[in-house]
């Protein structure tokens, strides 16, 4: 393994090394303006190093070698004379270009997938990339235009004329539209499904608090289960997900039948349970959970299923969140809580029903039974869909799995 990554990283060490080279013979030549941009390219060219150093983080070995052999065609013009070849400033600025257009591509890409913040579709990335890659050539121009300033006297060396410097944009303005098209499309076709997920598996990497997180959410889950404060209708859903590593829930309810007594209107965290069951009741349940009942009103409430679910990235996200609505939970949604990524997970089934005050029941016990009918109903439906949902669970993981 050691030996395939230093093979790898040969090619780029062999173009830093030549662009050292280039910057001491132009220094030899007192050509201070290549001398100088040799050792901003180098410098450039290393960045890989460097991030990999200072976060940790390691681009793969093949945009590595294309961020060095672009910056490479540039110092070759200029040090080697290239520049007099015909058409080969066009070929450079057309190559460096579409390097920097895949490179901005895989990682827009990579930051849709990760990221909340961020989302595009695949004509807004296109469109992105083209207009990324038209203002990083004019930015090349720009510094053309100003090293001609600083070491030419204004005499014009690096732009030569406007005819070059829109020739110049025209061939940057290609390469990203050739790339933003086609390179958009290839990601959709899986074309570049490794390297998508070497830097993928990179990005997880920086998510070390993701994993503190967990750890900590699945303490506090054994600890509750020991102290048997965990719905074990939940647990079968909860256990599938959390054997995941990108994923970990927090609190999760299967649904409920409610008896709560508040205070007065808008304090539900004053409120007292009378009665919390999460199967199906009589009237003789009911009945006993309300001679319990003392100061305030009387609810009813029938409350739906709910899983929170912290997972890695937004790709898992939207793979939970398309399984939950497959099995019913239409209400489910992903958020975003202290910069990570949360799925909700909600279902439709809800009853709130005001059945008396301060101990007293102003509803017949025929409405009562009603209630108690239609609450059954309601946890007959939330089964199936838990059902449904655990199912989906184990598809889901098969998918990320496989790919």
């Amino acid at each position: 393994m050691a030996n395939i990554i230093i093979m790898r990283a040969l090619p780029s060490r062999i173009l830093e090394a030549f662009i050292i080279f280039l910057a001491a013979y132009s220094f030899y030549k007192h050509d201070l303006l290549w001398g100088f941009a040799c050792i901003v390219g180098f410098l450039l060219s290393i960045s890989p190093i460097l991030i990999k150093k200072n976060f940790r983080f390691s681009i793969p070995w093949l945009l590595e070698f294309l961020i060095a052999f672009a910056i490479s065609l540039h110092i070759w013009g200029g040090v080697l004379g290239l520049y007099a070849i015909p058409l080969y400033d066009k070929f450079a600025h057309f190559l460096a270009s579409a390097i920097i257009a895949f490179f901005a591509l895989i990682v827009m890409y990579v930051l849709d997938t990760y990221s909340m913040r961020i989302h595009m579709d695949f004509i807004m990335l296109s469109f992105f990339i083209i207009i990324f890659t038209l203002a990083m050539g004019a930015m090349w121009e720009i510094a053309e235009f100003a090293s001609d300033q600083v070491f030419s006297h204004g005499i014009p060396v690096a732009q030569i004329s406007l005819h070059d410097t829109m020739t110049d944009l025209i061939a940057d303005g290609i390469a990203g539209l050739l790339v933003g098209i086609f390179g958009a499309i290839g990601i959709r076709k899986g074309e570049f499904k490794e390297l998508l997920f070497e830097i993928g598996k990179e990005v997880e990497k920086l998510h070390i608090h993701f994993f503190d997180s967990k750890a900590m959410a699945m303490k506090k889950l054994e600890d509750a289960r020991a102290r048997k404060k965990v719905d074990e209708k939940a647990l079968p859903i909860i256990e599938k997900i959390n054997k995941m590593a990108d994923f970990f829930t927090t609190s999760s309810c299967s649904g409920r039948i409610v008896l709560l007594e508040i205070p007065s209107p808008g304090k539900k965290r004053k409120a007292r349970f009378l009665g919390r069951w999460h199967n199906e009741i009589n009237m003789d349940m009911l009945e006993d959970a309300l001679q319990n009942a003392k100061e305030g009103e009387i609810w009813f409430l029938v409350q739906s299923p709910i899983f929170h679910i912290f997972t890695i990235s937004l790709k898992n996200a939207k793979a939970l969140l398309h399984a939950a609505i497959q099995s019913g939970f239409k209400y489910s949604s992903i958020k975003s809580i202290n910069g990570k990524v949360m799925v909700e997970i909600l279902s439709t089934e809800k009853m709130d029903a005001p059945i008396g005050k301060n101990g007293k029941i102003y509803v017949s016990k025929e409405y009562l039974s009603m209630l108690v009918e239609i609450a059954n109903l309601l946890m007959k439906k939330m089964d199936r869909k838990l059902k449904r949902l655990e199912k989906k669970v184990e598809e889901m993981q098969n998918i990320l799995m496989a790919g």
